[in-house]
């Protein structure tokens, strides 16, 4: 009999057990800080507003007790105070707070030695069940005039976490290369090429907006002044540029031409209506009379954006109908980011006269697939392909070596410490561009995804 047989596998698989539960304790933890940081964070920001505004009281408890629908408000739920609606919320301490849970998500991957997609779907599905289920007992448990339902609560933390959790792990564990070996070639580009004009066109939402804040500065300052003492204007300010993306979306909604609708007032390049508004000083961006002419310049932002897109597809190596393709699943995924956060930024403010606040989700998407996919089919048909991908197919060399397998390999000459639970912050990369698939694809393609050509590490941990 030989010495590992007269082991008891209770002390074999010590170790083993050991790190797993090390993982679920570090998971735990970071969920946990995740969830104590925003909520502090709430609670700073409503004592700095309390702290400095005239005729307030100050009072620890009550900011404690604010900061939970505040909680709420940083993963868009929408909240009733005093029985009036309000979820038109900023998106500024949303962003901030998917930020901090995608960034955490990839640490405890990281300590954690996560690496195949099987081993991501605990965090992320830990990570959205937690904020759900805070999130409705935070909804359950409120009273007085501030509410929210318990429904909403829990599915509004719960996708909110699970979005930003997916987005820390995909890389490391994989997802991302789990989408780029199902999905034909030209396919990914376009989805690629879709986020980019997604970021485009929030660039150029961004300089509608800067144009209407340097157009409307003395109304913005005007109502400054009406807010009377100086801790009143700050907070003012301060709401302001909270909900500076919402103003952002709004930017690239009119410069599509399907504009915005606060309450009465709707404002278009070529009709504005005025109506009643908050005084806010970004508010005073919103026009208070008819269409001036020069609003129509407005609408070549879209053809720029749909432009550099056609300008993007022209280097997707392949035939014309294949960078056509790429350019329409571009425009799709780029319609359909635009579509979802503008349901995002649209909801109901109060039962007053502003009333809902909208920017024509279904009509946003069209307008901006349209925008898109005609300038950039024009560019990408006319322009032809880039003259630099034509010389790259010419010398394309069939047996090259495959970028995962040599990533693979070079990851196994790596070395770790069984002592040190975490792995250098170099990620396994994922390759963002691949060749042209050929008519009829090698037999030896595997349908699944081999951890060993992923990452080389994964035999060595499987031994421990």
């Amino acid at each position: 009999m030989s010495v590992l047989d007269s082991i008891p596998h209770a002390i074999a698989d010590a170790p083993h057990e050991r790190r797993l539960g090390i993982r679920w304790w570090l998971l735990a933890a970071a969920i946990g800080a995740v969830l104590l940081i925003g909520y502090l964070a709430t609670a700073g920001l409503i004592a700095l507003v309390m702290a400095i505004a005239s005729g307030a009281h100050f009072d620890p408890l009550v900011v404690l007790v604010a900061a939970l629908p505040g909680w709420l408000a940083l993963h868009q739920t929408p909240l009733t105070i005093t029985g009036a609606p309000l979820s038109v919320l900023p998106l500024l301490p949303t962003a901030l707070v998917v930020l901090l849970i995608a960034a955490t998500a990839a640490w405890v991957a990281r300590r954690s030695r996560l690496r195949r997609p099987d081993q991501a779907w605990p965090v992320i599905t830990a990570m959205g069940l937690v904020h759900a289920f805070v999130g409705a007992s935070i909804a359950i448990a409120l009273g007085g005039p501030v509410g929210a339902v318990p429904v909403d609560a829990f599915l509004s933390c719960g996708l909110t976490a699970t979005i930003a959790a997916t987005a820390g792990v995909a890389n490391r564990c994989g997802l991302i290369y789990l989408v780029w070996e199902r999905v034909e070639a030209e396919v990914w580009s376009g989805m690629r090429i879709g986020l980019l004009a997604l970021a485009a066109l929030i660039a150029a939402g961004g300089v509608v907006l800067l144009v209407g804040i340097c157009a409307s500065a003395p109304e913005m300052a005007a109502s400054l002044a009406r807010s009377g003492a100086a801790g009143d204007a700050f907070g003012s300010t301060l709401l302001s540029i909270l909900y500076l993306p919402n103003a952002v979306l709004a930017g690239w909604s009119f410069a599509t031409g399907t504009g915005l609708a606060v309450g009465r007032l709707t404002a278009q390049p070529l009709h504005a209506t005025p109506g009643p508004v908050p005084d806010l000083p970004l508010l005073a961006v919103l026009p208070t009379h008819d269409s001036a002419a020069w609003w129509v310049t407005s609408l070549a932002l879209p053809l720029v954006v749909g432009a550099l897109v056609g300008t993007a597809c022209r280097r997707v190596p392949g035939t014309l109908s294949r960078r056509l393709l790429a350019l329409g699943v571009a425009a799709v995924v780029a319609a359909i980011g635009a579509m979802l956060l503008a349901c995002v930024v649209g909801g109901v403010v109060g039962n007053g006269p502003i009333g809902p606040v909208t920017l024509r989700p279904i009509v946003l998407a069209v307008a901006t697939l349209c925008w898109l996919a005609v300038p950039g089919a024009a560019v990408t048909w006319l322009a032809g392909p880039d003259a630099s991908d034509e010389l790259a197919d010419s010398a394309d060399d069939p047996a090259a070596p495959d970028t995962a397998v040599d990533s693979a390999d070079a990851d196994a000459e790596d070395t770790e410490s069984s002592a040190d639970v975490e792995l250098d912050d170099s990620a396994p990369e994922i390759p963002h561009t691949r060749e042209v698939a050929d008519e009829d694809p090698p037999e030896d393609k595997p349908s699944e995804i081999d951890p060993t050509e992923f990452d080389g590490d994964l035999i060595e941990d499987d031994q421990r």
